[in-house]
This record gives structure tokens, C-alpha cells and sequence, in this order.
């Protein structure tokens, strides 16, 4: 049995449970929002989480938004305390790449913050331009190579 199951979001308490995990991030360890991480763009997005199948914990969640035409930005990648050994983040990303791939993706970006830069070249991302400052921290503008997972 796999150790996590990958899902998109289809309830509002996976919804609450979803906002938690990124609240918990992006807010309160990395206080790169002050109050809430929620935006515009969590209306019409694809929301996806990582449950681990041993306890049904949600531990991850990413979310997944086209912007125009057949280009989709990925974004909020997170993984809850404890489960941040690769496994969950990675299986995100690829569980994300094919999910909007079936939506008629031709264009998948991310913003990166540099630490995970690595991590994301190894999915066989690469970065587009220069950093630049986004919500006020570092951040590399990154495409998947669709032609992959």
C-alpha cells in the first residue's frame, strides 16, 4: 500500500483541513503573509493535498490556477512539519504536472523561493529570467518540462 494518497480537494473540510497546512506555513513559520495566505486565485484553483494513508492525515497540499490561455502556475507547495523528506513535495508536483495536464495545460510555471530551486530542477523543472522579489522574499520564476511524468 502507498504510503501517501495524492487528491484533489472535493469538500469544504478538506478545504479547511488544506487552508491549515498552508496557514501554518506561509503564515505563521514563514510570515511571508500577515494574516492569511488566501487569495484571489484559490476561487477558481485546483487544490490538491497529500494524505497519508496510515493515519488519513492531510500533510501537504499545493494548489494549481490557469492564468490565460493553457498556461497554469502551481503554487503554495507545502508540507507539514515532519513530512518534508522529499517524498511528499515531490509526488505533489507530479500528481499537480498531470492534473493540469489534463486540463489542456501547455504551460505549467511556479514561483520558487531559492531554497527549493534544486528540488525543483530535479523534477526537471528549469528556472525562466532572473530572481525578483515576490511577496516581499526571493523567488525564481520556474516552467516543467510537460514533455515528462
Amino acid at each position: 500500500m502507498p504510503e501517501y494518497d495524492f487528491k484533489i480537494i472535493n469538500s469544504d473540510e478538506e478545504l479547511k483541513e488544506y487552508f491549515k497546512i498552508r496557514n501554518d506555513i506561509f503564515v505563521k513559520e514563514q510570515n511571508i503573509f500577515p494574516e492569511s495566505d488566501i487569495d484571489d486565485y484559490d476561487k477558481d484553483a485546483i487544490h490538491i493535498a497529500a494524505v497519508q494513508n496510515a493515519t488519513g492525515k492531510m500533510v501537504g497540499a499545493v494548489r494549481c490556477y490557469n492564468t490565460e490561455g493553457d498556461t497554469w502556475v502551481g503554487g503554495r507547495l507545502s508540507a507539514s512539519n515532519g513530512f518534508r523528506n522529499g517524498r511528499v513535495g515531490y509526488n505533489l508536483v507530479r500528481f499537480a504536472v498531470k492534473s493540469v495536464k489534463a486540463r489542456g495545460c501547455t504551460k505549467f510555471l511556479a514561483y520558487v523561493q531559492p531554497q527549493n530551486v534544486k528540488f525543483f530542477k530535479r523534477l526537471d523543472w528549469k528556472p525562466v529570467g532572473e530572481m525578483f522579489s515576490h511577496h516581499g522574499k526571493p523567488h525564481q520564476l520556474m516552467e516543467a518540462d510537460l514533455g515528462k511524468g
